[in-house]
Parts: structure tokens; sequence; C-alpha cells
């Protein structure tokens, strides 16, 4: 039985997802700047009632302590943030930054949503998530990306 870990894989193949996922974020982000999601009720819509939800405790504590408090603030960075991760990924800039910045986002959003919803809401996001890792770990914006250009191999 061959591991084959070694072998190299050619990146054109992830730039379907690479693509796929930016436009996704987006979508979703732009959807959030033309509902003016910051200034909205967005935790309990997206998340529900907190004295009915079921999550982490820890989690939701940050939630009922922080984010509540401050919603208009994290609204703005919910929403740029999925914008600027979007248009990112599209365009192959600072790909595997972005994808971090897509692994915390989306951790987020199945401890809360995810969660809170159950289901395909769930599933959507783990699947997301685990999209957002293998975007970090092999960097597909050097292929078809502006990376390509900034970050040569030499």
């Amino acid at each position: 039985m061959g591991l084959n870990l070694g072998e190299k894989t050619n990146l054109g193949y992830l730039v379907i997802l690479r693509l796929w996922i930016g436009s996704y974020l987006l979508y979703q982000g732009s959807r959030k700047f033309l509902r003016d999601f910051p200034n909205a009720d967005w935790v309990t819509r997206q998340i529900g009632e907190m004295d009915k939800v079921e999550l982490f405790s820890w989690y939701k504590s940050f939630l009922m302590n922080v984010v509540i408090p401050n919603r208009e603030l994290f609204g703005y960075l919910v929403m740029y943030g999925e914008i600027l991760i979007g248009i990112c990924l599209i365009i192959g800039l600072l790909t595997r930054f972005s994808s971090a910045v897509g692994i915390f986002v989306f951790l987020n959003y199945m401890l809360g949503p995810g969660m809170a919803r159950g289901g395909a809401t769930s599933g959507q996001t783990q699947t997301f998530f685990v999209a957002m890792i293998v975007l970090f770990l092999t960097n597909p914006g050097r292929t078809l990306g502006v990376d390509g250009l900034l970050f040569k191999r030499r």
C-alpha cells in the first residue's frame, strides 16, 4: 500500500474550489450589505433566542457578554469579512491569510448558527470549514491568482 504523501498536487484543480467559496462569500456578504445587516437583529435571526438555544456554555457566554452588546460592530465585521474574504479568494490575493480568516469565520458559524440549527446548516458550515482548511494548506492563489504574481517561487 503506497501512501504517496510526498506526491505533488496540481493547484489548478483547487482553483475551482477557491472561486466557488469566494463567490459564495462575496454573494452572502453583499446580501448582508444590501439588507443593512449590522443594524438589524441579526443575532436572533442567525442563531435564535439566547435563552432557548443550546450552545456550548462558554460560547453562549461570549455571545451574550461580548457580541450582543456590540452587535453592530460584530455585524460589520461579519458582513465586510465575508465580502473581503470572497474578493481575495476570487482574485487569488493573500489566499493563505484569507483562508485562515475564513477558517475562523466558519468555526464561529459552526459554534453559533450551525449548532443552533443543526441539520443542513451545520453540514454546510462544516463543509466550508474543511474546504477553507484545504485552501489554507495548499495556497491555490498561486495558480490563476494575484499570489502567483506577487510570490513567485525561486
